[in-house]
């Protein structure tokens, strides 16, 4: 994955959906913040994109800025929409398809016990 755009050690600001285009037949994904704590992700998925089952060693929080996405975890499916938030413990096994033209951000922390 490409470099984060900030460190998260001074002050940044950005305008996410200017960040995620939507590209045609396209998943893009846009690295904002990682410190080896905290990840974020921006997200931009065009209609009929899909990511397969995975899991994340994070707990993660999805916020969905614009569109619809089909969310499955742990073998449960929620319909998610702009501004529809989703958290999940770490390793939980997740699946995600775009509905619509979809922009979203993933939010990931790494849990002090781990």
């Amino acid at each position: 994955m490409a470099k984060a755009l900030h460190n998260a050690e001074q002050t940044a600001h950005a305008n996410l959906l200017e960040l995620a285009p939507i590209v045609e037949g396209a998943t893009v994904s846009k690295p904002l913040v990682d410190n080896g704590t905290l990840r974020q992700i921006v997200f931009a998925m065009d209609k009929g994109q899909s990511m397969s089952e995975h899991r994340a060693p994070f707990v993660a929080v999805v916020q969905v800025l614009d569109g619809e996405l089909s969310f499955g975890v742990d073998g449960e499916t929620r319909r998610l929409a702009g501004n529809d938030w989703l958290v999940m413990p770490a390793d939980k096994p997740h699946d995600l398809d775009a509905v619509e033209p979809t922009r979203f951000l993933l939010t990931m922390v790494k849990e002090h016990n781990k």
